[in-house]
Protein backbone atom coordinates (compact mmCIF):
# COMPACT_ATOMS: atom_id res chain seq x y z
CA UNK A 1 0.00 0.00 0.00
CA UNK A 2 2.82 2.43 0.79
CA UNK A 3 4.24 2.01 -2.73
CA UNK A 4 0.88 3.03 -4.20
CA UNK A 5 0.52 6.10 -1.99
CA UNK A 6 4.15 7.13 -2.58
CA UNK A 7 3.57 6.90 -6.33
CA UNK A 8 0.33 8.90 -6.09
CA UNK A 9 1.86 11.73 -4.08
CA UNK A 10 5.12 11.95 -6.02
CA UNK A 11 3.37 12.00 -9.39
CA UNK A 12 1.47 15.21 -8.61
CA UNK A 13 2.63 17.72 -11.21
CA UNK A 14 0.67 20.79 -10.12
CA UNK A 15 1.57 20.73 -6.42
CA UNK A 16 3.66 23.07 -4.36
CA UNK A 17 5.07 22.39 -0.90
CA UNK A 18 4.22 24.19 2.29
CA UNK A 19 5.19 23.63 5.90
CA UNK A 20 2.57 21.93 8.03
CA UNK A 21 2.85 24.63 10.70
CA UNK A 22 1.59 27.19 8.15
CA UNK A 23 -1.63 25.29 7.35
CA UNK A 24 -2.64 23.56 10.60
CA UNK A 25 -2.54 23.90 14.37
CA UNK A 26 -0.29 21.41 16.20
CA UNK A 27 -0.59 20.79 19.94
CA UNK A 28 0.21 18.27 22.67
CA UNK A 29 -2.28 16.38 24.75
CA UNK A 30 -2.69 16.75 28.50
CA UNK A 31 -4.02 13.34 29.55
CA UNK A 32 -2.17 10.79 31.66
CA UNK A 33 -2.40 7.09 30.87
CA UNK A 34 -2.98 6.34 34.58
CA UNK A 35 -6.41 7.97 34.27
CA UNK A 36 -7.35 5.91 31.19
CA UNK A 37 -9.18 2.59 31.00
CA UNK A 38 -8.66 -0.22 28.50
CA UNK A 39 -12.32 -1.22 28.60
CA UNK A 40 -14.97 0.98 27.05
CA UNK A 41 -17.09 2.79 29.60
CA UNK A 42 -20.30 4.63 28.83
CA UNK A 43 -19.80 8.39 28.43
CA UNK A 44 -16.00 7.99 28.20
CA UNK A 45 -14.03 9.15 25.18
CA UNK A 46 -11.32 7.59 23.00
CA UNK A 47 -7.90 8.22 24.51
CA UNK A 48 -4.90 8.15 22.20
CA UNK A 49 -1.45 7.38 23.54
CA UNK A 50 1.60 5.74 21.97
CA UNK A 51 0.17 2.21 22.09
CA UNK A 52 -1.90 0.80 19.25
CA UNK A 53 -4.55 -0.32 21.74
CA UNK A 54 -7.36 2.18 22.09
CA UNK A 55 -8.05 3.34 25.64
CA UNK A 56 -10.88 5.36 27.15
CA UNK A 57 -10.82 8.58 29.19
CA UNK A 58 -13.50 10.23 31.38
CA UNK A 59 -13.21 13.65 29.71
CA UNK A 60 -12.38 14.91 26.25
CA UNK A 61 -9.92 17.63 25.29
CA UNK A 62 -10.76 17.88 21.60
CA UNK A 63 -13.90 17.80 19.49
CA UNK A 64 -12.33 18.09 16.06
CA UNK A 65 -11.07 16.39 12.97
CA UNK A 66 -7.48 15.49 13.78
CA UNK A 67 -4.35 13.68 12.74
CA UNK A 68 -2.81 12.12 15.83
CA UNK A 69 0.80 11.10 16.37
CA UNK A 70 2.47 9.35 19.27
CA UNK A 71 5.43 11.47 20.32
CA UNK A 72 7.59 8.47 21.22
CA UNK A 73 8.29 5.11 19.64
CA UNK A 74 10.22 3.21 17.01
CA UNK A 75 7.98 4.26 14.12
CA UNK A 76 5.69 7.22 13.61
CA UNK A 77 2.48 6.63 11.70
CA UNK A 78 -0.56 8.89 12.05
CA UNK A 79 -4.07 8.08 13.15
CA UNK A 80 -7.08 9.90 11.78
CA UNK A 81 -10.00 10.74 14.05
CA UNK A 82 -13.02 13.01 13.84
CA UNK A 83 -15.00 13.70 17.01
CA UNK A 84 -14.47 14.00 20.76
CA UNK A 85 -11.25 12.50 22.14
CA UNK A 86 -8.55 12.81 24.77
CA UNK A 87 -4.83 12.81 24.07
CA UNK A 88 -1.81 11.68 26.08
CA UNK A 89 0.67 14.40 27.04
CA UNK A 90 3.36 12.85 24.78
CA UNK A 91 1.10 12.78 21.73
CA UNK A 92 0.38 15.42 19.14
CA UNK A 93 -2.88 16.46 17.49
CA UNK A 94 -2.85 18.27 14.17
CA UNK A 95 -6.13 20.18 13.84
CA UNK A 96 -7.77 23.35 12.51
CA UNK A 97 -6.63 22.89 8.92
CA UNK A 98 -6.50 25.84 6.52
CA UNK A 99 -8.97 25.87 3.64
CA UNK A 100 -6.21 24.96 1.18
CA UNK A 101 -5.94 21.38 2.50
CA UNK A 102 -8.37 18.55 3.13
CA UNK A 103 -7.56 16.94 6.51
CA UNK A 104 -7.96 13.42 5.12
CA UNK A 105 -5.52 14.26 2.30
CA UNK A 106 -3.04 15.54 4.89
CA UNK A 107 -3.46 12.28 6.83
CA UNK A 108 -2.82 10.15 3.75
CA UNK A 109 0.20 12.26 2.80
CA UNK A 110 1.64 12.07 6.31
CA UNK A 111 1.31 8.29 6.19
CA UNK A 112 4.23 8.41 3.73
CA UNK A 113 6.52 10.35 6.10
CA UNK A 114 7.60 7.73 8.66
CA UNK A 115 11.23 7.86 7.46
CA UNK A 116 11.25 11.67 7.86
CA UNK A 117 10.04 11.38 11.46
CA UNK A 118 12.47 8.56 12.31
CA UNK A 119 15.40 10.55 10.85
CA UNK A 120 14.44 13.70 12.76
CA UNK A 121 13.52 12.11 16.09
CA UNK A 122 15.68 12.81 19.14
CA UNK A 123 16.84 10.55 21.95
CA UNK A 124 18.87 7.38 21.95
CA UNK A 125 16.80 5.03 24.13
CA UNK A 126 13.29 5.95 22.99
CA UNK A 127 13.10 8.07 19.84
CA UNK A 128 10.93 11.15 20.44
CA UNK A 129 9.35 13.77 18.25
CA UNK A 130 9.36 17.46 19.08
CA UNK A 131 6.91 20.17 18.03
CA UNK A 132 9.32 21.79 15.57
CA UNK A 133 9.61 18.53 13.62
CA UNK A 134 5.89 18.77 12.86
CA UNK A 135 6.00 22.53 12.23
CA UNK A 136 8.73 22.11 9.59
CA UNK A 137 7.49 19.04 7.70
CA UNK A 138 6.87 19.83 4.02
CA UNK A 139 3.44 18.88 2.65
CA UNK A 140 2.83 18.49 -1.10
CA UNK A 141 -0.22 20.61 -1.77
CA UNK A 142 -2.12 20.20 -5.06
CA UNK A 143 -5.42 21.95 -5.78
CA UNK A 144 -8.44 20.77 -3.73
CA UNK A 145 -10.02 18.74 -6.59
CA UNK A 146 -6.78 16.76 -6.95
CA UNK A 147 -6.68 16.21 -3.15
CA UNK A 148 -10.25 14.89 -3.28
CA UNK A 149 -9.35 12.55 -6.14
CA UNK A 150 -6.30 11.19 -4.29
CA UNK A 151 -8.36 10.63 -1.12
CA UNK A 152 -11.00 8.78 -3.11
CA UNK A 153 -8.38 6.45 -4.63
CA UNK A 154 -6.60 5.73 -1.34
CA UNK A 155 -9.84 5.28 0.63
CA UNK A 156 -11.04 2.78 -2.00
CA UNK A 157 -7.80 0.80 -1.62
CA UNK A 158 -8.13 0.77 2.17
CA UNK A 159 -11.75 -0.39 1.93
CA UNK A 160 -10.70 -3.23 -0.38
CA UNK A 161 -7.83 -4.10 1.95
CA UNK A 162 -10.18 -4.32 4.95
CA UNK A 163 -12.56 -6.61 3.03
CA UNK A 164 -9.69 -8.89 2.03
CA UNK A 165 -8.31 -8.98 5.59
CA UNK A 166 -11.74 -9.98 6.94
CA UNK A 167 -11.90 -12.71 4.30
CA UNK A 168 -8.48 -14.02 5.32
CA UNK A 169 -9.55 -14.03 8.98
CA UNK A 170 -12.69 -16.03 8.17
CA UNK A 171 -10.67 -18.53 6.12
CA UNK A 172 -8.16 -18.94 8.96
CA UNK A 173 -10.98 -19.67 11.40
CA UNK A 174 -12.45 -22.19 8.97
CA UNK A 175 -9.06 -23.85 8.57
CA UNK A 176 -8.68 -24.19 12.34
CA UNK A 177 -12.16 -25.68 12.62
CA UNK A 178 -11.54 -28.17 9.81
CA UNK A 179 -8.18 -29.19 11.25
CA UNK A 180 -9.76 -29.77 14.66
CA UNK A 181 -12.44 -31.98 13.02
CA UNK A 182 -9.81 -34.16 11.36
CA UNK A 183 -8.45 -35.39 14.67
CA UNK A 184 -11.66 -36.21 16.55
Amino acid sequence: MSAITDLLFHSIADAHTIRLGKIAHITNGAGDVQDANTEHQEDWYPFFDRSEELKWFPTYSFDKEAIIYAGEGQSFYPRYYNGKFALHQRCYAITDFASCIIPKYCYHFMNTLNSYFVRNSVGSTVPSLRMDIFQKVEIRLPPIPKQQHICKIIDAFYTKLEVEQRGISILQELKQFLLSQMFI
